[in-house]
């Protein structure tokens, strides 16, 4: 089969995957697993840098701490190191399965993926001028907030740019999307529902933002079906939080 938007062949394959309701029920396990992980994770951190606390003084640390760009970024990276992993076990559970056919790891053609970035771009551009229009900021809030209190600015960077696009897509485009795909829902429904799944979880954000999070996950869902890869959903989804935090250091 021949990708005449990438311009290389994509070989076929059947190798086995998990079906609609295994990718459905191992998808909430990677998820609970991702949730308590960073629960612990900003516990412990709040914890350690707090000493002892009373009860209410803790619950207002943990409070104010899911705006902590430290902590954020401490549980991004091991969030993105455990679950990764989890993924890559649970592929390899399912017999005869291969990684890389299963996530679709493959190269995308340099000319391919500039693009993509175009039309990220002309997303980004829209959304902003659209922000600009409501009298809204370009900056959420959320994100100036975290990115004044990263200490050191550099960890909210790898975070954000490299930790979160790493696992975020390894889950929705790669994992999810492969058993939601050869579903009776078919690509066009996988692109739809991982764009869903994945602008829900963003609930730190308001309702445009969430609403510009599930375009943006149209957009990359759309890469990784005509690209047959995820490398063009990681790369987009690392050049918009590129000029996320590019615009939250200048404008936040």
């Amino acid at each position: 089969m021949t990708n005449s938007d990438s311009g290389h062949e994509i070989r076929s394959t059947h190798a086995p995957h998990w079906g609609l309701w295994g990718t459905v029920l191992w998808g909430i396990v990677i998820a609970v697993i991702f949730v308590v992980l960073q629960v612990v994770t900003i516990l412990v951190g709040v914890v350690s840098r707090s000493g002892r606390l009373t009860e209410a003084e803790l619950m207002e640390r943990l409070t104010s701490a899911v705006k902590d760009g430290y902590l954020i970024s401490l549980s991004t990276f091991v969030t993105t190191v455990v679950c990764c992993g989890f993924i890559v076990g649970i592929v390899k559970l399912k017999s005869g399965s291969i990684l890389k056919e299963y996530l679709c790891i493959r190269t995308v053609p340099l000319k391919t993926l500039m693009r993509w970035i175009g039309f990220l771009l002309c997303l980004i551009v829209l959304s902003d001028l659209i922000a600009v229009l409501l009298g809204r900021s370009v900056v959420p809030p959320f994100m100036s907030a975290a990115y004044a209190t990263a200490d050191p600015v550099w960890m909210i960077w790898v975070a954000v740019i490299i930790g979160a696009p790493l696992f975020e897509e390894a889950f929705f485009r790669g994992f999810l999307f492969k058993g939601l795909e050869a579903s009776v829902i078919g690509p066009i429904g996988a692109v739809l529902v991982t764009a869903i799944l994945w602008a829900v979880i963003h609930i730190q954000y308001d309702l445009y933002e969430v609403g510009t999070i599930f375009f943006l996950g149209l957009l990359i869902g759309a890469a990784r079906v005509i690209t047959a890869s995820i490398v063009a959903p990681i790369a987009l989804h690392a050049g918009a939080s590129l000029i996320a935090t590019i615009e939250v250091a200048i404008l936040g």
